[in-house]
């Protein structure tokens, strides 16, 4: 009885240590499924993330990826909207030295609309935001040229959560900077103008020409920088002469280092060339667009393509083709805005979008941007009427936009409107001012005759009536 007790438990603690085995084993497999699941998880999580991981310069910053706005466009494309004011504190916590300032309405003159926005980089430039606008105005506080570039953008800018909101394009011309989105990874990288310069001149230092030895980025004007946007770089030789080359291959020269100064039109993307103290206007791709045989060639304005050229002190224009508009043969071309920043006038080149200003014999005259002349002769002591009655809410008036009209002054002194068809016979030549007033954020446009005031608006809405 003894032994055949023995040998039943003898098979039961061999049953037992085989069911302990198996459920080991069923263990060891479980753990090794659940393994592999939670690491093709990771692996899966690495590649499809929920969160985006934003990056400043190739550091991670942590909170930029809260502020977006991300929507799916009706092909199913991601977009990524940004608050405008918000990013900055992203970029100068990335680094001390960007120092942008942001602010509430316009630059100038100072203003606080809820519509729009401005930012400042280190007193350099100032970029312009408005509500419901594909435009951001500009202005390089290095220049003395008062008119502000243009460029545009690929959405409006729009409003939310009481924040001005921008495209990722919009962000990038505005704080130049360039945004790379990796939708699978979901990862986003910023990179700042400055560290862009700062790595191409690293590369550069270990880079040698076999024509003209070391080459050294120009960086005398902030705004000759952006041309790395359009992956070209202004360089200097060791001659001390300049030439462009690109960023993706330092040896290939859009433009030889013969020439003795080369500055960048950023919104147009072309570069002025100079050589013997004459300048010309060259393409990115290094075409010539304009001889070098001018004294001075300046940008009016993305929209037109058309540039105001100076030689001996006398204007002309060229559009971007080359083609003379106008021949260097009149005493000025377009009138200074600055006394019209109220009234939101940003470039004084060509008035309501159609019409240029050109002055002849001390008289005004008025041409349309194909080089037609739209008026009788030059026959207007001024543009715009600026000599008013200095009291509070009284603002300079240039243009009313929505009236197609702009503000003109006879030899006597006094003021009526023409349209941009050139018509000037809507008013008399009789009013001693014209200027706007701004009542509770509300603009309204007056004239004045003899002390008494007349309602703008008023008039000319019944002209149009009749």
């Amino acid at each position: 009885m003894e032994f055949m007790e023995e040998e039943e438990y003898e098979q039961q603690r061999i049953a037992r240590i085989k069911k302990i085995k198996r459920l080991i084993i069923i263990l060891i497999v479980l753990l090794v499924i659940s393994s592999i699941a939670i690491i093709g998880l990771i692996a899966y999580r690495i590649e499809n993330p929920i969160y985006i991981t934003s990056y400043i310069d190739g550091k991670m910053v942590k909170g930029l990826e809260n502020i977006l706005d991300i929507q799916t466009d009706e092909n199913g494309n991601t977009e990524i909207y940004i608050p405008i004011r918000e990013f900055a504190k992203y970029l100068n916590g990335s680094n001390e030295k960007l120092n942008y300032e942001t602010y509430k309405g316009d630059y100038n003159p100072k203003t606080e609309e809820d519509n729009k926005c401005h930012i400042v980089r280190n007193n350099y430039e100032v970029a312009i935001f408005t509500e419901k606008s594909k435009v951001i105005y500009k202005l390089d506080l290095q220049s003395d040229n008062e008119n502000y570039e243009e460029y545009y953008i690929d959405k409006d800018v729009f409003k939310s959560n009481d924040q001005l909101y921008t495209s990722a394009e919009g962000i990038e011309k505005g704080y130049n900077v360039y945004i790379q989105y990796n939708e699978s990874k979901k990862i986003m990288n910023v990179y700042t103008l400055d560290y862009l310069i700062a790595t191409h001149t690293a590369a550069l230092q270990n880079f040698t020409t076999s024509n003209y030895g070391t080459l050294t980025i120009a960086t005398e004007r902030k705004s000759d920088l952006k041309s790395v946007f359009d992956n070209l770089l202004i360089v200097k030789s060791q001659s001390g002469k300049y030439g462009i080359v690109s960023t993706s291959d330092y040896s290939k020269f859009i433009l030889e280092p013969q020439y003795d100064n080369i500055q960048f039109i950023s919104d147009s993307s072309t570069f002025l060339v100079e050589s013997n103290e004459k300048i010309g206007l060259f393409s990115e791709d290094g075409k010539r667009i304009i001889n070098l045989i001018y004294d001075e060639i300046t940008s009016m304005g993305k929209e037109s393509n058309l540039y105001k050229v100076e030689t001996n002190d006398m204007y002309g224009i060229i559009d971007g083709a080359g083609n003379i508009i106008l021949h260097p043969e009149y005493e000025e071309i377009g009138i200074d805005v600055s006394p019209f920043s109220y009234n939101g006038i940003k470039n004084g080149y060509i008035l309501l979008d159609k019409i240029i200003p050109v002055k002849q014999n001390d008289k005004w005259g008025f041409y349309d941007t194909k080089g037609q002349m739209i008026t009788d002769g030059f026959k207007y002591e001024k543009i715009g009427c600026s000599n008013i009655t200095k009291i509070n809410n009284v603002y300079e008036l240039l243009e009313i936009p929505d009236y197609n009209v702009i503000v003109i002054g006879d030899e006597y002194g006094k003021y009526s409107f023409m349209d941009s068809s050139g018509k000037d016979t809507m008013l008399p030549f009789v009013f001693d001012e014209i200027y706007m007033k701004s009542t509770a954020g509300e603009l309204s446009y007056w004239m004045k005759y003899n002390d008494t005031e007349y309602d703008v608006l008023k008039n000319l809405s019944n002209i149009k009536e009749n």
